[in-house]
């Protein structure tokens, strides 16, 4: 499986401020997008995730996920950010570049 949405549009980045996720990844020494990114790359199913890095420091930044490995601890605080998926795609369809 390809995950193609794994920044969720730039929601699970710093611009993004979701303060879960961006308390999460201060705590593991990281950034909110390497995390997002590290979390999706968890998964068993996930066969390829992409990042949508637009810039090369964006690039850098979520290359850093490659290097991380979270716990399953730190897997399951991140939960509390999942969404539905039909939520998700009505939000990201009200998004001004589409």
């Amino acid at each position: 499986m390809i995950v193609k949405e794994a920044l969720a549009s730039g929601r699970l980045t710093v611009r993004g401020a979701v303060r879960e996720l961006a308390e999460a990844a201060t705590d593991a020494g990281t950034t909110s997008d390497a995390l997002a990114l590290a979390a999706a790359l968890a998964q068993p199913w996930a066969g390829a995730v992409l990042s949508g890095a637009d810039t090369v420091e964006q690039l850098e930044s979520n290359l850093a996920a490659a290097e991380l490995e979270p716990d399953k601890e730190l897997l399951e605080r991140l939960d509390v950010i999942r969404e539905d998926p039909a939520a998700y795609w009505q939000t990201r369809a009200g998004l001004p570049w589409n």
